[in-house]
């Protein structure tokens, strides 16, 4: 009888040291809240950082990116690195102003205060109590490595993609209108209507024009060069014809170059 009562209260403990792992596993799955596609609508830094910004406020690079979040992948279609087999561990509830000033501090030499705010990064968002979701990859050197997500509205993720970036994203349904930077009803040519089919190079395409105005507004020669080369560009564009593959990879370096400066 007594062997038998330590037998129990042995595995009683050995149940009790494996209860959090196993609520750790649990914890680690992907969250059906966040599972889905999603686009970035805006791209946050810190007003007061930047000597440290490796991306502009809406930089075209980042704005109008395609998140895909699924149980076995996290992907962002700005030709970075997928995280693969995620794991998700949720950190309980944290305010959202105290959870960027933590996962932001500046350096004590900036003047400022430590702890950078809503406003500071221009997020014009309700400071709501948020559950905070971090994620482990494979491989472990992704973009992703040490990401956090939070959802302040069932269409609404926040996300800290690289140093220092906040990306804001909003769900898309299957009602959401593919939107490029010209007008679908005079789409010419196969390149502009494959463009029109897809949000993701319609994205892309947006991407291509904000950066090339970009570019315009620095040239110091009035930017005729520029436009000659950007015409010289479609035309390259438009010899992909339909091939999505083709877009995507034009456009995506397309951007790249013109941020170059």
């Amino acid at each position: 009888m007594r062997l038998r009562t330590h037998w129990l209260w042995f595995a009683g403990y050995f149940l009790l040291l494996c209860a959090p792992a196993a609520f750790a596993i649990r914890a680690a799955e992907a969250p059906a809240s966040l599972t889905g596609t999603w686009d970035v609508i805006e791209v946050a830094v810190d007003a007061n950082d930047q000597p440290h910004w490796l991306y502009e406020p809406n930089d075209p690079r980042l704005l109008g990116r395609e998140l895909e979040i699924s149980g076995s992948e996290i992907s962002l279609n700005d030709n970075s690195r997928t995280c693969r087999k995620p794991v998700w561990v949720a950190s309980g509830k944290i305010a959202l102003h105290a959870l960027i000033g933590k996962s932001f501090k500046r350096p004590p030499h900036f003047g400022t205060a430590p702890y950078p705010s809503l406003s500071d990064f221009g997020l014009k968002l309700k400071d709501a109590l948020v559950t905070q979701r971090r994620v482990g990859c494979t491989p472990a050197d992704t973009d992703w490595r040490q990401a956090w997500f939070v959802s302040p509205t069932p269409d609404t993720l926040l996300t800290n993609y690289a140093d220092g970036v906040v990306l804001v994203l909003q769900r898309r349904s299957q009602e959401s209108e593919v939107k490029p930077s010209f007008s679908c009803a005079k789409a010419q040519g196969s390149s502009e209507r494959t463009i029109c089919e897809s949000s993701a190079l319609a994205g892309y395409d947006r991407s291509v024009t904000a950066a090339y105005r970009r570019a315009l507004n620095r040239a110091d020669d009035k930017g005729e060069g520029l436009r000659r080369e950007q015409e010289a560009w479609i035309k390259q564009r438009d010899a992909c014809g339909p091939d999505v593959n083709c877009l995507a990879k034009t456009m995506r370096e397309r951007v790249d170059e013109l941020m170059q400066d």
